[in-house]
């Protein structure tokens, strides 16, 4: 189809005159569909904006690139932008810089604030109450509307006996996480979180509201939310006020694609919303997928929406395959040589799993997250940069890791206080494009491959030594040894043994939601060591809808032409059973 040649529920989505859902299966076209009502309502609304937002930097990006040349449309009053940024840009920021008489300055996470970080002292007796652990991190808590804390995770690698520990202080870590919230606040700093929380305070404000209504209201006629199954209890409150504002709502998504509870999305209320909407709308021609694929979605759908396979994979008979594996690294092989028979090559697939560990071994990666070490990082990060197999996302994700550790040098034996990430850059007169370039320099001149552990760590810290720190202060030598000394041998070796890429591409089905791929491996592995194989074969089997059911079902719907399950071979026969159930076309390997 052409950009104009449009469906007739796609051509209902563009020219609604009033609020709508509108439910989207997987490959839709509903991208299409919105950057087009986005463009024709432009031009629609001389004095008044459009709005058009969604969850991700990468769907925003997408939306832009398919404006195309329409560049117009992308200017004030406009706005195209992630929720978070709209909420930072139309609602706290305005009230924020009211309220505490300064600009709030605005980071993606608590890992991107240094003090996102602390630990238990008993002060009378000058002692760590939890010895030998990491640092507390914020992250591990949920805050409420007035900032309260929430413990409501503590990663394995803390450790049994200071999880035990953290546990029994509760109540003392839950106060001084709140304390340091507010004090974050109060310097100015901001988390995509703590965004969300300060918007739903004063969107119930009655004197806040009075201040950003009219404000809302002259700047905007519609807002069009993207994958608007996504929203969370604040994104609602929200588009509710929007709408009390006179602003239409349009909102787009796939209640089964809603994967995300652990970030507060709420896929009920999401329901309940929408179902107040004048317009109600379904787009149910599924042009990405293959009749096989199709039929795999909608075994799995908890929803009462029924896709049907309709673009140029629509006459494809390739039937799903069903891998079993007993080992992981069976995996990459087995999908090879089936993808050689479908006329793909590796470059074709993405190996998918709940875990990210799984699709790595499966792929034969051995995980670097696992270890602190700071060489480890540089080799971990140049290794990645030289192979062109590994995607944007993985290797931005080591450069970043390796921008830490230089901040971190930077500033050791100093006091950060409650400083964002990006202000200690500042503020040590770092510019965020030297500090790039300056780790990529640092990656790419030092190759960890045919190199002991102990001579890469020598020639890391000799770069740092000698290194041209510019306006900054160079770090002290003792510094870079204390924190650059050579990893274990066992850490090395698991990353330095990669001297190419993975076999086959791999992500988490989090990490690919969005995107499609000519074929899909996805990984359903041992139940004892994956709690999610039971859960989402349990909940498949009873009709339940769970969010470990959808994850499985996003994971499917990513595949044009073909998909493969690699099951364990202790449920094999349980996922052949569900697939025939449910008149999946399949064929057992």
């Amino acid at each position: 189809m052409s950009e104009i040649d449009l469906t007739e529920d796609q051509r209902a989505l563009v020219d609604a005159a009033d609020s709508l859902f509108a439910v989207a299966c997987p490959g839709a076209g509903k991208t299409r569909a919105m950057v087009t009502r986005f463009l024709k309502r432009t031009t629609e609304e001389p004095r008044k904006g459009i709005g058009l937002i969604s969850f991700t930097n990468a769907a925003v990006d997408e939306v832009r690139r398919r404006c195309g040349g329409d560049t117009e449309s992308l200017k004030a009053p406009n706005f195209v932008g992630t929720f978070d940024s709209f909420l930072h840009r139309f609602i706290v920021t305005p009230l924020f810089t009211k309220h505490y008489k300064k600009p709030p300055r605005y980071v993606q996470s608590w890992k991107d604030a240094p003090t996102g970080t602390f630990r238990m002292y008993d002060n009378s007796q000058r002692r760590d109450l939890i010895p030998g652990s990491e640092p507390i991190q914020m992250g591990w808590f949920d805050f409420d509307q007035n900032g309260r804390a929430t413990l409501v995770r503590v990663p394995t690698r803390f450790g049994k006996a200071a999880t035990a520990t953290l546990m029994s202080l509760r109540a003392q870590a839950e106060e001084k996480a709140s304390n340091r919230f507010g004090q974050l606040i109060r310097e100015g700093t901001v988390t995509c979180e703590a965004g969300r929380i300060l918007a739903c305070i004063w969107v119930r404000d009655p004197k806040a509201r009075k201040v950003i209504a009219p404000l809302l209201k002259a700047r905007f006629a519609e807002v069009i939310v993207d994958e608007a199954q996504d929203c969370g209890e604040e994104e609602l409150l929200v588009l509710g006020f929007l709408r009390e504002c006179g602003i239409g709502v349009i909102m787009v998504g796939d209640i089964d694609q809603s994967i995300y509870e652990f970030r507060s999305a709420t896929p009920r209320a999401v329901q309940e919303f929408a179902a107040d909407l004048p317009i109600q709308l379904v787009l149910r021609d599924n042009f990405r997928s293959s009749p096989a694929i199709s039929a795999f979605n909608n075994g799995l759908r908890s929803g009462s929406l029924v896709e049907v396979s309709s673009g140029k994979h629509d006459a494809l008979s390739t039937p799903v395959h069903l891998l079993e594996f007993s080992n992981l690294d069976e995996i990459a092989p087995a999908a090879l040589r089936m993808a050689e028979k479908n006329k793909l090559d590796a470059s074709d697939l993405m190996l998918l799993s709940h875990a990210e560990v799984h699709s790595m071994k499966a792929a034969g990666v051995t995980d670097a997250e696992s270890t602190k070490s700071k060489v480890l990082e540089i080799a971990d990060a140049g290794i990645k940069l030289r192979a062109t197999e590994f995607d944007a996302r993985t290797r931005l994700k080591t450069l970043e890791k390796v921008e830490r550790s230089i901040l971190k040098l930077l500033t050791n034996g100093t006091e950060t206080g409650h400083k964002s990430f990006e202000l200690i850059r500042e503020e040590l007169g770092i510019d965020s494009r030297w500090l790039r370039e300056f780790v990529v320099r640092l990656s790419v001149s030092l190759n960890a491959i045919q190199t002991t552990r102990t001579t890469f760590a020598a020639e890391a810290r000799d770069f740092l030594n000698n290194s041209d720190w510019g306006s900054v202060k160079p770090p002290k030598a003792q510094d870079i040894s204390n924190l650059y000394k050579a990893p274990s041998e066992n850490a090395w070796s698991g990353v330095t043994d990669l001297k190419e890429g993975p076999a086959v591409p791999y992500a988490t089905v989090h990490g690919v939601k969005g995107l499609e791929f000519r074929g899909v491996v996805l990984i359903i592995p041992e139940a004892p060591k994956s709690k999610a194989t039971d859960e989402v074969l349990d909940a498949w089997e009873r009709g339940l809808d769970t969010e470990a059911r959808r994850v499985l079902y996003v994971a499917g719907s990513r595949a044009e032409e073909l998909l493969m399950l690699a099951v364990h071979t202790t449920h094999a026969d349980r996922v052949a059973a569900l697939l025939g159930a449910k008149s999946v076309p399949y064929e057992r390997t």
